[in-house]
């Protein structure tokens, strides 16, 4: 049936083929069972306003994910702040960090570490303005609680 179709429609053949086979294409990539990646269907849970930053993310099997905040940070006298962090992480597996970086122009790191420490810590001064908070995880099961507030 094919080929009389062929035969009988030959100025449309190249088309037609080329639909017939980007169709199998698309339908077979639909179904290929390529697995979602998990951040992308995972939100933590973020308050991000000036002066005061807080994540949680909980329930969370074997994450890898970068996740990227830019905190507004109110500066004191001589433009320069520190902040207080506190921290709790129960870490079933895998790693996490946290890195935390001022506005100055070359992005000096103010705190620094793995969130396998649990308690209350301070940044060193850094300048005002908007702060990075990084928040990485590797291969990471369990749950992280992270605070941060201007000083």
């Amino acid at each position: 049936m094919l080929r009389r179709y062929l035969s009988v429609n030959r100025r449309y053949c190249p088309k037609s083929i080329c639909l017939m086979c980007l169709a199998i294409i698309v339908v077979v990539g639909w179904n290929s069972g390529c697995e979602k990646d998990p951040a992308s269907s995972y939100e933590p849970e973020v308050t991000n306003v000036k002066d005061n930053f807080h994540v949680t993310i909980k329930d969370v099997k074997n994450l890898d994910t970068v996740y990227v905040y830019y905190w507004p940070v109110e500066g004191s006298v001589g433009n320069t702040c520190s902040a207080n962090i506190d921290q709790q992480a129960s870490i079933q597996s895998g790693q996490a960090s946290v890195v935390v970086k001022d506005n100055s122009s070359t992005r000096q790191t103010v705190y620094q570490t793995d969130l396998s420490q649990n308690g209350s810590f301070q940044t060193t001064l850094g300048t005002s303005g908007v702060w990075q908070i990084t928040v990485s995880l590797v291969q990471f099961t369990g749950l992280i609680d992270f605070r941060a507030q201007r000083r």
